[in-house]
């Protein structure tokens, strides 16, 4: 995907997600100004019919007041009457008054609240005691104040026994200390709900509104208005929302301003709170509004929404694509000049146009210029001193190959006198016979070995290591090999040759390089073999029977390390076909690629594998064994060896 593509992507999916949310962010706004709006038209219907109940609760408070201070009058008038009638006399006018006027019940008690008599509806009523009182509904307890004479008149209600009955008002009179008038007539509750009712209707017809139900704080429904609603009873979703807002208004002590709302699939239900006075929830307004209206409503906020939302995301994409193509083009051509750079034919000036661009990429431009124009001038720099340097390379070369020719011309020489110096073969006799081999790890070897006939007709051989390899230790091996012959034929014992040659080198030797050497004389006559070892590895004797061990040790100390060494002497008793094979570390110590010894186990192996092979044969086949164990591995070390065998 190129860079334009995907500047455009990412800018039209930014739009987009961003129209997508905005327009999900308004519809919500939408909808919830919507049901805000439908929760404010509750709480004002519920404070007009608050407004209306609380005048009409006035306005019934002051019809109380008056009726209380008349039914006081009449009272008195009663009691007046009481003072001048005997007791049959009195119930008889008692009994005429509750039917002629609207008072509906009318007691005579005596000092200590008994009934005395009693007129009801016309009718008079035989009274036995304070039962009657009680069943009649009203509590004598708030005759108290009157019947202690701290009153002289008070008023009270009666509580209705079943839903039949009828709540009466009463107002008892004292007549003296010993008489008192209870005078009751039934209230009137019928124009309590009729401006809630009356209002409901009236708001009930206007649009917008399917019901209204007015209920008290026992969510009993008081007063409705059905408009086009289709049930006339108040839903559950209704009386949920109802019971909501009285607790939040009751028990929460919410504001007045509280409103609750439910949206069901057909209608809109909101209920709020009818607060009284002092702010006393005295019931709920619940209306039910059609759905049609708000998702109208919302269908139009939604259409404009993606109305909105095309002509955002089109004029996005416009921007967009000039935007990329604006902010690709300085990178294409950036990128231009990079490949012409890397192929080397780039020409700074074809980007100042983009260069003139004021802005990062513009800076960007002019930056790689720069770096270019000096890229170049570096390249031209070094392609100079490369000429220069080739040259003197090409030079420097020619002389170095005359100088490895030379070298290796030396080397050649010096590696054709060192295999001079050693003898190939042992001296010819009948009582013995042997050959050697040495190959060398490096163009010069520091192993060698020899083998003489001493002034007394026994024979000398003599094998050794010198430390390190190469040139040093090739010279090394050629001073120690000749002070070695002069030795043996000064000294008749292996030893005390031995000591003669650690003193020589002790004192020729600046570098400190040392020597394991191995040195025998045979006596052809006997098959005594007389020896002395300096450090090396100790030979095997191979004998006749097969038998293949290696010769016991003389502990001595290799020569170079200090003047004055003594060294001691071992001899073995040789049979007719006994075969001594003498080496060096660099057959025990060769290594294959997994860095695994060659070690002295395989070697015996071989060995013992023919002990009565051709002298020259035991050679080979140590010689292939080792080649087939380290197979590529390179040679660390060189490798010699030498056998002798005794013929008798």
């Amino acid at each position: 995907m190129t860079l334009s593509l995907r500047l455009m992507v990412t800018v039209l999916t930014s739009v987009g997600l961003a129209i997508v949310g905005v327009a999900i962010v308004m519809g919500l706004l939408a909808r919830d100004a919507l049901v805000d709006q439908a929760e404010g038209r509750g709480r004002l219907i519920a404070g007009l019919i608050a407004a209306e109940a609380n005048r009409s609760e006035a306005f019934l408070h002051e019809i109380d007041a008056a009726s209380l201070l008349e039914m006081e009058a009449q009272s008195v008038a009663i009691a007046r009457l009481a003072d001048t009638r005997r007791t049959e006399d009195l119930t008889k006018s008692l009994v005429e008054i509750t039917a002629d006027s609207v008072i509906d019940d009318i007691w005579l008690l005596d000092g200590s609240g008994q009934p005395i008599a009693r007129a009801v509806n016309g009718v008079g009523v035989d009274v036995i005691g304070y039962a009657d009182l009680t069943e009649a509904g009203i509590d004598r307890r708030e005759l108290i104040p009157l019947l202690a004479g701290n009153r002289f008149a008070v008023s009270l209600r009666s509580t209705p026994r079943d839903k039949f009955e009828r709540t009466l008002h009463y107002v008892s009179v004292r007549l003296g200390p010993d008489r008192f008038v209870l005078v009751g007539s039934v209230e009137d509750e019928a124009g309590e709900t009729v401006p809630a009712a009356g209002l409901a209707e009236a708001l009930a017809d206007q649009e917008g509104i399917e019901a209204i139900w007015v209920v008290d704080d026992r969510l009993e429904v008081t007063a409705a208005a059905i408009g086009s609603a289709r049930e006339a009873t108040l839903p559950e979703a209704g009386r949920e929302l109802a019971e909501r807002a009285l607790n939040a208004a009751v028990i929460d002590r919410a504001s007045d301003k509280a409103a609750f709302s439910r949206i069901e699939p057909d209608a809109l239900h909101v209920a709020a709170p009818i607060l009284g006075r002092w702010s006393i929830a005295t019931g709920v307004v619940v209306m039910r509004l059609p759905r049609t209206h708000l998702d109208s409503l919302l269908r139009d906020i939604t259409v404009l929404g993606v109305i909105a939302a095309a002509v955002a995301f089109a004029a996005g994409s416009v921007i967009a694509i000039v935007s990329a193509r604006r902010i690709a083009r300085p990178v294409v051509a950036l990128t231009r000049g990079a490949e012409e750079m890397d192929r080397g034919d780039f020409e700074p000036a074809s980007l100042d146009v983009v260069a003139d661009r004021r802005d990062e990429l513009g800076t960007l431009v002019r930056v790689f210029q720069t770096m270019a124009r000096d890229v170049q001038n570096r390249e031209q720099h070094l392609e100079g001193l490369v000429r220069e340097r080739t040259a003197d390379l090409e030079q420097k070369n020619e002389e170095l190959e005359k100088a490895r020719k030379r070298v290796d011309e030396e080397l050649r020489i010096a590696r054709s006198l060192q295999g001079a110096i050693l003898p190939r073969e042992i001296p010819e006799s009948e009582a013995y016979a042997g050959s050697a081999m040495m190959t060398p790890a490096q163009e010069l070897g520091g192993d060698f070995y020899d083998c003489f006939t001493l002034p007394d007709g026994r024979l000398g051989i003599v094998i050794a290591d010198v430390s390190g390899k190469g040139v040093p230790a090739a010279f090394f091996m050629a001073i120690v090999r000749t002070m070695m012959r002069t030795a043996a034929h000064e000294y008749s014992g292996p030893g005390e040759c031995m000591r003669e040659v650690n003193d020589a080198v002790c004192e020729q030797n600046p570098h400190s390089l040392f020597v394991t050497m191995f040195y025998g004389i045979l006596d052809p006559k006997s098959g005594r073999f007389d020896y002395a070892n300096a450090g090396h590895n100790p030979p095997f004797l191979v004998g006749a029977d097969g038998q293949v061990t290696d010769l016991p040790t003389t502990s001595g100390v290799v020569v170079g390390a200090m003047p004055g060494l003594d060294y001691n002497e071992a001899a073995v008793e040789m049979n007719p076909g006994d075969t001594l094979f003498l080496y060096t570390d660099g057959i025990s110590e060769a290594m294959n690629d997994d860095d695994e010894e060659f070690g002295e186990e395989r070697l015996v192996d071989v060995l013992a594998e023919d002990t009565q092979a051709p002298i020259r044969s035991v050679i080979d086949n140590v010689s292939n064994a080792v080649e087939a164990f380290v197979v590529d591995a390179p040679q660390s070390d060189d490798i010699t060896c030498m056998v002798l065998r005794y013929l008798g």
